[in-house]
């Protein structure tokens, strides 16, 4: 039977005009119009009910938002008390404003329901059905009125209200101490919600509780509950002969490791090959957690749950326990580690046109760093000589990375070059330094491999149609690049002919033009704006950027669950004879974890970027009344953004910059004035004059461009 997405079944549903029927008669009408099974129908629209993707209107008569209409879309709250609704339900339109008295309980990042309006030559919403509430933990500083009564107010100003708490007097707090706590009746108007504090966090602008508050505004926890680490302390921490049993034995090759000096939960570990015809044999031997986390076990749940490892300056939250991310999954040195292999046949010209997926067993020869790997490419007599028996591999390892990099390359393969950080801190946390991080060609052979892993595999399953999760990024938005295009007219660079069909060839002959030019980083900069964002999807809809027909993640199982759940399909589809009743559970299973395991992506990332802004807000706090030159790389109509050579990003507000009549173009990114402009790119002299680490948040003051 056919797969449908909830937009599938809610067109199928406006098109026949199905909209006011029962859910008895919806189900039989999906059964006999999309071929579901009345079972299997009935359970969806459920789904649908619960998401507000079908509505009850009346006695049990069911209806789509469209019918009613109703858009959905996510609250975006204003400290002003208003909001906007930013709508999820497809299409460009606009976000809609929603003024006080038309929002009903709903607050900041609530899921709603909405009906779209005029007033007068206004465009204005108004709530109608709160679908889902945000269940984040909000995080703020508390106001203690008397010992019964206490009001928690908010640090994320879009949540417009302050919360009553009465149970304060549990805690050991004081006032203006930061808190968490979780709302439990919303209110209208101009009453506050209640809630309860869960946790006191400490003192307010200490750098370490205000990570804290980040960590816990994104629902992250490092600790892992009782019963998932009794599993995790079960779990053998060597490889028995049981284990073994069945798997190829890839203990006498020359397999080595290549990470950062840091790492220790180590997924991967390569191998090549050159043979006397030019061709190679690339190994990717990736750790086979599948083997130890086992379906729906309490390992799985919280793996599912928590989605992603979160990686921080000076600490990481793992996906999975550290008797595995950095125990038995870990692929250590000089002990045996149980994979699942990728074996690849590759021509001279970098075409795998052979492959072998199989289970094997690894025993590390090095953990390398890229740094070690680096140096012996440069032929560094020290790391020569420490790693002599391994310089033959490394080399071809070199070589055969530079044939795969021109292949992707021809084919159009975009290469952002874009700078990253790196902090130096002291035993308490604080920042003595904000460098540039140095990426060498170690880590980008070690990336070239690891694509090519993922492209066979995402091949390999597709060719035999089994359910599974690819790693999507799709064509550009028309409107983005026709905008992207007016803005790299400015330095007089033609991209292409039509935005709605540009290419990433068209992209990478922009990126190669500009190379070594001022506003290389710019260009580079505004491109990847333009561009969608990549997610996880069960539909094979190709990756734009890096111009591949098939794609996924496969390679990084230790710390991303979409990795551990192709691992399972491949082993149990793959390998195997396949169930039908397993397959139609992953069918389904695929559909769920896409836009659930994307979301947790997404929020990993604004914790982890809150997190580095953080700790450049405290870096900086001991720099203010400095002068620095940097670049502008933000042009709103209330100031300029300006970064530092080391990334660091601060704020030259209105005030804070030379006064005139400016006008804010927002295509071209540029504040326009009689007798200044301020465009994105152009170099300029600033004053650090103050820090906020609360808001993370560093002011400028512009002095010369």
């Amino acid at each position: 039977m056919q797969e449908y997405e909830t937009v599938d079944i809610l067109n199928f549903i406006n098109e026949h005009q199905l909209n006011f029927r029962t859910r008895t008669e919806l189900a039989r009408n999906l059964s006999d119009g999309l071929g579901f099974d009345f079972t299997q129908a009935y359970g969806r629209i459920g789904e649908l009910i619960e998401m507000g993707d079908l509505i009850i209107e009346g006695k049990d008569k069911l209806a789509t938002p469209q019918a009613l209409g109703l858009r959905k879309g996510i609250l975006i709250g204003n400290s002003r008390g208003f909001a906007f609704c930013k709508f999820t339900d497809g299409g460009e339109t606009p976000d809609v404003f929603i003024p006080p008295t038309q929002l009903k309980t709903a607050l900041h990042n609530d899921t709603v329901l909405v009906k779209v309006r005029k007033n007068g030559d206004k465009t204005e919403g108004a709530v109608v059905k709160i679908v889902a509430r945000n269940s984040k933990n909000i995080v703020g500083t508390l106001d203690i009125v008397n010992d019964h009564l206490a009001f928690v107010k908010p640090d994320d100003t879009r949540y417009f209200k302050d919360i009553v708490v009465r149970n304060h007097k549990k805690f050991r707090v004081k006032e203006g101490d930061k808190v968490v706590c979780q709302i439990t009746k919303y209110t209208a108007n101009d009453k506050n919600p209640q809630g309860v504090l869960t946790e006191v966090l400490g003192l307010n602008g200490d750098p370490k509780i205000e990570m804290l508050a980040i960590i816990r505004e994104n629902n992250l926890y490092e600790e892992f509950e009782p019963e998932v680490l009794a599993e995790a302390r079960t779990l053998p921490q060597s490889v028995t002969f049981e284990a073994m049993r069945g798997r190829r034995d890839f203990t006498a090759e020359p397999i080595v490791t290549i990470d950062g000096a840091d790492t220790r939960d180590i997924d991967d570990a390569v191998q090549v090959t050159e043979h006397p015809d030019g061709h190679f044999t690339l190994g990717v031997h990736i750790a086979d957690v599948s083997h130890y986390v086992k379906q729906n076990s309490p390992l799985d749940n919280e793996a599912y749950k928590r989605g992603t490892s979160v990686y921080f300056p000076d600490l990481v939250y793992p996906m999975l326990p550290r008797e595995l991310s950095n125990g038995i999954c870990s692929l250590n040195p000089k002990v045996n580690r149980l994979t699942l292999s990728v074996i690849m046949q590759i021509d001279e010209k970098g075409n795998t046109y052979d492959y072998e997926i199989c289970e094997g067993v690894i025993r590390s020869r090095e953990k390398m760093t890229y740094d070690d790997v680096f140096a012996i490419f440069n032929d560094e007599p020290t790391a020569c000589a420490r790693y002599h028996d391994l310089v033959p591999e490394f080399k071809t390892m070199q070589k055969l990375h530079r044939i795969l990099l021109k292949k992707r390359q021809a084919r159009g393969a975009l290469e952002f070059d874009l700078p990253e950080c790196e902090f130096e801190m002291d035993e308490a946390g604080h920042v003595l330094d904000v460098k540039l991080h140095e990426r060498n060609e170690a880590h980008m052979m070690i990336e070239s491999f690891m694509l090519e892993a993922n492209e066979t595999v995402a091949l390999a399953c597709s060719k035999e149609k089994l359910p599974f999760l690819y790693r999507v990024h799709e064509q550009p938005d028309g409107q983005k690049m026709f905008d992207f295009f007016q803005f790299a007219g400015q330095f007089g660079l033609k991209v292409a002919n039509n935005p709605d069909k540009v290419t990433p060839k068209d992209l990478q002959k922009l990126l190669k033009t500009v190379e070594g030019q001022p506003y290389e980083t710019l260009i580079n900069s505004v491109m990847l704006r333009s561009l969608q964002k990549a997610r996880y999807d069960p539909k094979n809809l190709g990756h734009f950027g890096i111009a591949a027909i098939n794609y996924c993640h496969f390679t990084s199982p230790i710390r991303r669950y979409p990795d551990l759940l192709i691992h399972r399909i491949i082993k149990k589809f793959y390998l195997r004879n396949k169930d039908k009743k397993e397959l139609e559970f992953y069918k389904e299973f695929v559909q769920e974890a896409a836009p659930f395991t994307s979301e947790r992506e997404k929020l990993a990332e604004t914790a982890e970027r809150e997190v580095e802004d953080l700790k450049k807000a405290d870096y900086m706090q001991n720099h203010v009344g400095e002068i620095f030159d940097g670049t502008i790389t933000g042009v709103t109509n209330f100031g300029v953004f300006v970064e530092l050579a080391n990334t660091v990003e601060g704020l030259c507000s209105m005030e804070n910059i030379p006064s005139d009549n400016y006008v804010f173009i927002e295509k071209l990114y540029k504040l326009a004035g009689t007798k200044h402009d301020y465009q994105l790119g152009q170099k300029v002299r600033v004053q650090c004059i103050s820090v906020n680490l609360r808001k993370r948040q560093i002011d400028f003051k512009m002095l010369e461009k």
